[in-house]
């Protein structure tokens, strides 16, 4: 698995660094005609310089951007089996304003699949907070529950079949067989048919009309106008639950976002940040960014899903 944080370089034209990134970000400057390749050492990250001056370049010690960061979990430094963790998570972060979402990685941060498990269920003592806080249950969305009958009729055709007593005639067997190969698309094998006993009947549906509870907090946040409070509270909240010891050089509760509210009538926003999103402010923003991808392996994640029915979680304290 390649390493997610790939520390390539970004420079602008008179060789200031303005940020380390991924390869997907120097290639489409590149892919653009936007930036020209910087000879590296053999081994060494790739290196572009922009072919444009950026509107802007990382101030006197911000270095957060520009640093080279450790493919480690930030809680316990283990280096295998990491994943990208959200520390405003995802329900709440895609609703908020996007100059406080957009190209902003710094509440992205690398932990192990074990203690982003962890840092899942203590979220939800956070979510029963706002959820008493804004009277806005955590289950508050707009979907139902609504049984699927080929589904069901499959599922029973498998316990039917897999039963210890089966004394079905041949002909009602041959029945319910071709009832799953029409619905698996293939003759099914005896591993299979075992597993369809378990498989959930229940489809969700959406009525299209309630806003989920991510959604309507968010609203109400914004609508307060405390959306940095938010954010502030949510890293706080990270601290305090998991203790990171290893986070990035530079990373803080009191990082700064994008204010459009100052009494300067100044933009707070990361230099560093700025000068890559040049082209992007321009009108051009096809690219994606791969460090805010979710690149969690499904196969571990099932065993520690942090859902809703997550059981013991409201149980559970933080210092």
């Amino acid at each position: 698995k390649k390493p997610l944080y790939e520390n390539c370089k970004l420079y602008a034209p008179d060789g200031t660094l303005l940020c380390t990134c991924n390869k997907r970000k120097i290639n489409w400057y590149l892919s653009n005609n936007l930036a020209e390749l910087v000879k590296q050492s053999e081994g060494e990250p790739l290196a572009a310089k922009l072919l444009f001056e950026p509107s802007g370049k990382p101030l006197d010690g911000s270095d957060f951007y520009c640093q080279d960061k450790v493919n480690e979990c930030c809680c316990c430094s283990r280096t295998e089996e990491l994943v990208r963790k959200n520390v405003i998570p995802k329900e709440y972060r895609k609703h908020l304003p996007p100059e406080f979402k957009d190209r902003q990685s710094h509440d992205v941060v690398l932990l192990c699949v074990q203690c982003h498990c962890s840092s899942n269920i203590f979220d939800n003592i956070m979510r029963d907070e706002l959820a008493n806080q804004y009277g806005i249950p955590v289950n508050y969305k707009n979907n139902f529950m609504v049984v699927n009958r080929t589904k069901s009729n499959v599922k029973a055709a498998a316990k039917a079949l897999t039963a210890t007593n089966n004394k079905i005639p041949e002909e009602r067997k041959q029945e319910l067989r071709g009832r799953i190969t029409e619905y698996l698309g293939h003759e099914p094998t005896a591993e299979e048919i075992m597993e369809l006993k378990y498989i959930a009947v229940n489809d969700v549906k959406c009525d299209g009309t309630v806003p989920d509870h991510g959604s309507e907090v968010v609203k109400r946040v914004i609508d307060q106008g405390k959306v940095e409070e938010f954010i502030v509270r949510w890293r706080n909240f990270f601290l305090s639950s998991m203790k990171p010891a290893y986070l990035p050089k530079g990373w803080s509760v009191d990082h700064k976002t994008r204010d459009k509210c100052n009494k300067d009538n100044e933009k707070e926003v990361d230099e560093a940040e700025m000068a890559t999103n040049q082209v992007e402010e321009a009108g051009q923003r096809t690219m994606e960014e791969g460090e805010l991808k979710e690149d969690i392996m499904e196969d571990k994640q099932k065993e520690c899903k942090s859902d809703d029915n997550i059981v013991g979680a409201d149980s559970m304290s933080v210092d």
